[in-house]
């Protein structure tokens, strides 16, 4: 039934996206990327995004990572508009989805108010991570940007200061989720702890697992200040969650989890914009579960902007044994991490024209933890990995 709703919604935003021109108020924008990857090294490569999306095992893939975006936004009057997003992502087979629907009330001309299904502005890039012609790389860094939620039913109070030498935009907002499946966490949980081989010890697959995620009582503030070319962005966010995993065969009666408990995501960036370069810095923490960084230095010339990162993520659990899972489970409290890796990447992006990007990007990631973090062939816990990325990427 879903499915035929959201192909239903994204009928009807293409029936209105050409009928905009019948409209004033009606504004209709969109942008794509076309993400194609492969692995140079290892036996695969995951850039853990949300979906479960950045996975590349043989081949070149041209699928997992490209999507298509379409926004419209009506203005009602001078004060009340609404606003809908659908997505086209390959990750979800290509079928259209609508991911964010709001309301904006203006209060004023610096302060409004928004209901509805909203982006969850945890990130410096929260508000644009799917736009890829928005920023330098060919992805956001996505060791550092792992959070298995991306937008939430809820509600948020915005407003701009403008105090002479910059400016700051403060952001309150409170809401809520539920993910069934959490596909991000479910492929985590798979590849960390459900691989099946055969009786030659052959690599065959995942085990069928499912797990969720529920977040009530979300409560955030984002104070995000510019000061010509220097910008800091602060995020703060606390609320409950609960997770549950269901074995294969289970039905409706969960292995483990079922209880809720409190949460607290942390996040700060920095960042410099001045002349030719670019540099920006991102530091998050999530309560309990991990934290995780990256840094990147960015050089403009002309239609040419080649770029440099580094990330780091680090989990706090200490359940699987070093060697991987064949190597049995350890103490939770003296073990080893089952989760830390980092990944250093090189690329470039070069404009074709305003609107229009080309990008590539060779990224070498290495895992430290005793899990694995993708395919683990040899089953040590070991899923180091050499991949390259081209992307286009457009807004129209």
């Amino acid at each position: 039934m879903r499915k035929h709703v959201t192909t239903l919604v994204g009928s009807c935003l293409v029936v209105i996206a050409a009928s905009a021109t019948a409209d004033d108020n009606l504004r209709i924008s969109g942008f794509a990327s076309l993400v194609g990857g492969t692995t140079l090294d290892g036996d695969g490569y995951w850039a853990r995004l949300p979906d479960a999306a950045g996975q590349y095992a043989t081949g070149w893939d041209f699928q997992t990572e490209s999507r298509v975006g379409l926004q419209g936004i009506y203005t009602i009057d001078k004060k009340l508009s609404l606003t809908g997003q659908l997505m086209i992502r390959g990750v979800n087979d290509f079928e259209p989805q609508m991911e964010w629907l709001y309301a904006t009330y203006r209060v004023t001309p610096d302060a409004s108010v928004t209901a509805g299904r909203i982006r969850l502005p945890v990130y410096h890039y929260s508000d644009y991570m799917d736009v890829g012609i928005a920023y330098p790389w060919l992805r956001v860094p996505s060791d550092a940007y792992s959070l298995a939620l991306t937008n939430i039913h809820g509600v948020s109070f915005n407003y701009n200061l403008d105090w002479d030498v910059g400016t700051t935009s403060f952001k309150f907002y409170t809401g809520q989720q539920h993910t069934d499946p959490n596909k991000l966490i479910t492929a985590i949980e798979q590849y960390k702890t459900e691989q099946l081989y055969d009786d030659s010890g052959k690599y065959r697959g995942v085990r069928d697992i499912r797990t969720t995620k529920d977040y009530e009582d979300l409560k955030g503030i984002v104070v995000d200040t510019q000061i010509d070319w220097f910008n800091v962005r602060l995020s703060y966010l606390t609320g409950k969650e609960k997770f549950t995993y269901y074995a294969e065969g289970a039905g409706s009666t969960p292995l483990f989890g079922g209880a809720w408990a409190d949460t607290r995501f942390i996040d700060v960036s920095v960042s410099a914009d001045y002349g030719s370069i670019f540099a920006i810095a991102e530091y998050n923490d999530y309560d309990n579960i991990y934290s995780s960084w990256f840094t990147s230095l960015v050089y403009r010339t002309g239609n040419w902007s080649p770029y440099v990162f580094y990330s780091d993520f680090k989990g706090v659990l200490r359940f699987i044994a070093p060697g991987g899972v064949t190597a049995s489970f350890e103490d939770g409290v003296t073990g080893s991490l089952d989760d830390k890796y980092h990944s250093i990447g090189i690329g470039v992006r070069y404009n074709l024209n305003p609107r229009t990007a080309i990008k590539a990007e060779i990224t070498d990631f290495t895992d430290e933890g005793d899990a694995a973090v993708f395919i683990d062939k040899d089953r040590d816990g070991n899923s180091d990995a050499t991949a390259f990325a081209v992307s286009l990427d457009i807004a129209f």
